[in-house]
């Protein structure tokens, strides 16, 4: 398959989720967005069909170890793996799932060192996160913890931001996930040399000895860094008794040639309407063409997915449900100044408060100081505006603007 779905989970059901289409063979996005909640996952059923899915785990949740093995790793070692690392463990093994990664050795004063790279979570949440996704009809080939899919070079940790964390990678195998405030007492204690990041930040700044690494040619939606990187990692949590089995598709001898007849007969049938499936085709185009004009007509500003013209209109005429009053025309008047004097402020989406005479405008600008010259414009035209948090997202600031009618 050459486009993939990528679901990054939350750490329960109840937290937002990310989602990418990326394309393997163009190397570029083909859709992406946020989810509010896992209830919000049946937007994604249609999207997973004739498309290979991967699931995302939160780093936080997946804990990663090299064990050290007293042989050369084998079935029988493989039986007795929960018991060696037993007394690691903070829980009883009847709780955990433990997957197994790849073995590997090391040579030291000429004596050889075994061990296996294992990955621990827990059996009821996984599978909780399993049953969720079944219930929508999607069924992931691979599932990996995130931070795993962020580029590595030995000796060198990476780290990128995501939902206000950070996502790290020490070595070849260990990952975490670590809290803005926490970020720079973690690098610390790690003892990184050189960190590459991924994210702008001025946060990194300040640790005493660590180089940075600022992949300002790279940066990008961390979801589209993750599946640059999908091809480099062999690993899937989907093994033993979660293993995705592969559908058998053989056909008895006895019946071969039937259903090569049968599918003769298909595709000459199928070859007779052809024509006429092409005029309409032709048709259809023309038509989808017209609506396409049309919205851009109606909003010069907004971003066209020809795919999602439909739901894009259902959400136009939500947003506009019940303001179609005088107060709505005003304030919208109000707003089109602002397009007009500030450069590079682009509206995402409008919603309009009847109740509290009130828009709501969510926006993206070049920098932090748009937003604030875009709010002193408003209230200079006699208006109360409120402006909400101001989010990094990468090459853009992304905030909401609410204004509405001094009382």
């Amino acid at each position: 398959m050459s486009e993939t779905l990528i679901i990054r989970l939350g750490h329960n059901q109840a937290d937002k989720l990310h989602w990418l289409i990326y394309s393997d063979t163009e190397q570029e996005i083909i859709a992406s967005g946020e989810l509010q909640n896992a209830n919000e996952l049946v937007n994604l059923t249609d999207k997973a069909v004739n498309r290979q899915f991967v699931a995302l785990l939160p780093a936080a949740d997946v804990q990663l170890k090299k064990v050290t093995l007293p042989a050369k790793f084998s079935r029988k070692l493989q039986q007795a793996l929960p018991y060696i690392i037993e007394e690691e463990l903070a829980c009883d093994l009847d709780d955990i799932f433990i997957a197994i990664d790849e073995p590997y050795q090391n040579t030291k004063n000429s004596e050889t060192q075994y061990g296996i790279k294992v990955a621990i979570l827990n059996k009821t949440w996984f599978e909780t996160w399993l049953k969720c996704l079944a219930d929508y009809q999607l069924s992931p080939q691979k599932i990996m913890p995130d931070a795993l899919l962020l580029p590595y070079e030995i000796d060198k940790a990476s780290a990128i931001a995501l939902d206000n964390k950070w996502l790290v990678k020490t070595t070849d195998w260990q990952i975490a996930e670590v809290e803005s405030d926490w970020l720079n007492t973690y690098i610390s204690a790690t003892k990184v040399d050189t960190l590459m990041h991924f994210t702008p930040s001025a946060q990194l700044s300040g640790i005493n000895g660590l180089t940075l690494e600022s992949k300002e040619s790279q940066f990008d939606l961390p979801l589209v860094i993750f599946a640059k990187q999908l091809k480099n990692h062999a690993f899937n949590l989907l093994q033993g008794d979660y293993q995705v089995k592969k559908q058998s598709n053989i056909v008895r001898p006895a019946w071969r040639t039937p259903a090569i007849a049968a599918s003769i007969a298909l595709v000459l049938t199928l070859g007779l309407k052809g024509f006429q499936v092409y005029q309409l085709d032709q048709q259809v185009s023309v038509a989808k063409q017209n609506v396409i004009d049309q919205y851009k007509s109606a909003f010069p500003r907004a971003k066209v997915r020809p795919h999602l013209i439909k739901k894009q209109l259902k959400n136009r005429l939500k947003q506009l449900e019940g303001g179609s009053g005088a107060g709505f025309l005003d304030l919208m008047n109000d707003l089109v100044i602002v397009f007009k004097e500030v450069e590079n402020f682009e509206p995402d989406s409008l919603r309009y408060d009847k109740k509290r005479n009130e828009i709501r405008l969510r926006a993206k600008a070049k920098d932090f100081q748009t937003f604030g010259r875009v709010k002193s414009i408003l209230e200079n035209q006699g208006l109360e505006v409120s402006q909400g948090s101001l989010n990094n997202d990468g090459d853009n600031i992304v905030g909401e603007v609410k204004v509405r009618r001094q009382s």
